[in-house]
């Protein structure tokens, strides 16, 4: 085989001897609640503390669900016994919690380490000076809301409910809620990297521009040997390279440049049906980091979505991170039947949360084929909070870690700002302009939108009146009259794209599912007359639990095409009806069925790649179908079959149809 690669040298010598170390930290802890806020001041963060009366629990842990502790709201303690071998001459360790939500202080052997606040990112604090043989790690949580965290209360508007105002519509589930490690690293190591692969569409090339930070941990200057080599599965890839390197004062980090150009016959564009996957290992001394990235391009040009230079119209969901006994854990088992049935729901192009997913879920969405629009935690801010500096300062730094750990998945298409805040009013305007220069000025490759719930009202006259006028498409909750709504955001932007980021009906709104199914289907039909409409998120993939006014009173928000225990209504089928990207027409004749299948041109319109017609143990692959295009396939009927059924890449069916009268 010959082998094909891509090295990215930047001088000088190495600086350390050994790899990067991880050890895992979840598994049994000691567990406490603390409702009177006593523990601090009682030292049960001391390596001595007795713990003989503390539960215990198993981390990752949501305390808001667990029996014992059901949906509490405040302080509690995690303390995880542990060794660990001693750190090596210039090397630093790291704690590293992948979620704990909302507010965290950590002490390791009675020292005071650090804290962070939000609830859904990484963040890791470095403990080499605290670390010993014999370990007592304390972590102090609290879920507690009020109008300064995010999500939180409202400050008090006017002519507003104030019981309303005091809620978010979703729980607070409290915890470690993923997994810790100690990291060992070089004092000199990698500590991200942003990969910006853009394919010029014309030349079927593409330019890979890497930002390596790296990071100088020591007390002296550094210049270390850095190497970039580029993989497409175990392939190496030949690439000329452009390095710039400076010298990193100590305790600093500096972001290396590095930019590569692929040749034509080495680049394949990542599609939601062919979703190919690069990987870039980047490595200074004996540190190593690996990210995945894929190769392609979104942008927007009138009222189109493009995905690698192609018009997109693809249907999806909103998920809240909520399922019974789990709480915003969001185990593997969960996880991906989830998404393997929103993938078969042709569920292509998602506004798919309020908050930061986990990197999982992304992952999942980078390897199948899913498009995301990523979205921090401003929901419903209220113009003094949004006017706030603190209040802004807390939500960027909240932003910023969500897009430096999910820059890089080609799955996220778009970064989202916000969620139905006063966007009409001056602090939403001046807050959208703001927070859109921010996310550009962090990452100009993707596009900014934010989910409004006013650019449809009456009371927007003119472009001018609302925040939409400052991102690159419009994104809006429309619950009813969808085809007036829509209509009205058209007339305000002409020359931009419409996302629906919200609609649907609850199940306890109306007499029975078929209601909801011809509310499905009135809405289909005004889509498809928009062809400024480039998606539509249903309100919600799945039921969640809330405490929010006008909560069932079994705990759940029933918005949901599935039940909590992800049981299928009659939405979801007729939603994998009416989304799917093509029509079947069959018609049977002795032992053969002949297939018709038509790639929609209306809504949603996408073209179809390496899909399969499936009838029994028989198939016939489709290796392109564009939007419009019809090809009729031939096939035996299996012993047995009783449908026909279309395939997407990796085995998700998105269609079905009976072959019998």
């Amino acid at each position: 085989m010959k082998l094909r690669y891509l090295l990215i040298v930047f001088c000088c010598l190495p600086v350390c001897l050994l790899a990067q170390q991880r050890t895992a930290l979840h598994g049994q802890w000691s567990f406490a609640l603390d409702p009177v806020h006593v523990g601090e001041a009682h030292a049960w963060y001391g390596p001595d503390f007795p713990l003989t009366r503390w539960d215990k629990v198993t981390v990752p842990h949501c305390f808001s669900v667990d029996p014992r502790y059901m949906l509490y709201t405040g302080t509690a303690w995690y303390v995880k016994k542990f060794q660990h071998a001693a750190v090596p001459a210039g090397h630093r360790a790291y704690l590293r919690f992948e979620a704990v939500f909302y507010k965290a202080q950590a002490w390791l052997n009675g020292q005071q380490v650090g804290a962070h606040e939000g609830g859904y990112t990484p963040f890791e604090l470095d403990i080499t000076e605290a670390l010993k043989g014999e370990n007592t790690l304390a972590l102090q949580v609290n879920n507690a809301w009020d109008t300064t965290t995010i999500p939180g209360a409202k400050t008090r508007i006017p002519d507003t409910d104030e019981n309303t105002g005091q809620l978010f519509p979703w729980i607070n589930y409290g915890g470690i809620t993923r997994e810790v490690y100690v990291v060992v690293r070089p004092e000199v190591y990698v500590q991200n990297v942003k990969i910006t692969a853009d394919p010029d569409l014309t030349r079927k090339t593409a330019k890979v521009a890497l930002a390596v930070h790296v990071r100088n941990a020591s007390g002296r200057v550094a210049k270390p040997a850095v190497q970039v080599t580029l993989y497409r599965g175990v392939d190496k890839v030949p690439v000329k390279i452009a390095v710039k390197v400076p010298e990193i004062p100590a305790g600093a980090t500096t972001v290396v440049q590095a930019e590569a150009v692929v040749p034509a016959k080495e680049v394949k564009l990542w599609y939601p049906d062919d979703p190919v996957l690069y990987k870039a290992e980047v490595v200074t001394g004996a540190d190593t980091l690996s990210r995945m990235f894929g190769i392609r391009q979104v942008a927007v040009q009138g009222t189109q979505l493009l995905l690698n230079g192609e018009p997109i119209r693809m249907g999806g969901c909103n998920r809240p991170l909520d399922y019974p006994g789990y709480g915003s854990m969001d185990p593997t088992i969960v996880l991906e039947k989830d998404l393997t049935l929103i993938k078969n729901g042709s569920m292509e192009l998602s506004r798919i949360s309020h908050y930061p997913v986990s990197t999982q879920l992304l992952d999942w969405a980078d390897a199948h084929g899913l498009l995301i629009i990523a979205e921090a935690g401003n929901w419903q801010l209220t113009p003094k909070q949004m006017a706030d500096p603190a209040m802004r300062a807390r939500y960027q730094a909240q932003l910023r870690e969500m897009m430096e750990r999910d820059w890089n998945h080609p799955s996220v298409i778009a970064w989202s700002v916000g969620n139905e805040y006063h966007s009409h009013k001056p602090e939403g305007q001046a807050w959208t302009k703001d927070m859109y220069a921010y996310v550009k000025s962090i990452d100009a490759s993707r596009l900014v939108t934010f989910a409004s719930m006013f650019v449809f009202r009456d009371i927007i006259q003119k472009p001018e009146d609302e925040a939409s006028q400052y991102v690159d498409f419009v994104s809006a909750n429309i619950y009813g009259d969808h085809l007036k709504n829509l209509k009205h955001i058209h007339a305000l932007y002409p020359n931009k794209p419409v996302y629906i980021s919200e609609f649907g009906l609850r199940t306890d709104g109306v007499k029975d599912e078929q209601d909801r199914v011809r509310h499905l289907q009135k809405a289909m039909q005004d889509f498809r007359q928009c062809d400024f409409l480039v998606g539509a998120s249903v309100w919600t993939f799945n039921d969640y639990m809330s405490r929010f006014p006008g909560t069932n009173p079994n705990g759940y928000r029933p918005w949901g095409l599935i039940s909590p225990e992800r049981d299928l209504r009659g939405m979801y089928l007729t939603w994998q009806e009416e989304f799917a990207p093509a029509t079947l027409a069959v018609k049977v004749s002795d032992k053969q069925v002949a297939v018709t299948v038509t790639a929609r041109n209306d809504f949603p319109r996408y073209t179809l790649r390496n899909y399969t017609v499936q009838c029994g143990s028989k198939s016939a692959a489709i290796d392109m179908l564009k939007p419009g295009e019809s090809k009729t396939l031939t096939l035996e009927v299996a012993p047995g079959a009783a449908e026909v059924s279309l395939v997407k890449p990796g085995g998700f069916v998105v269609v079905k149809k009976s072959i019998h009268p």
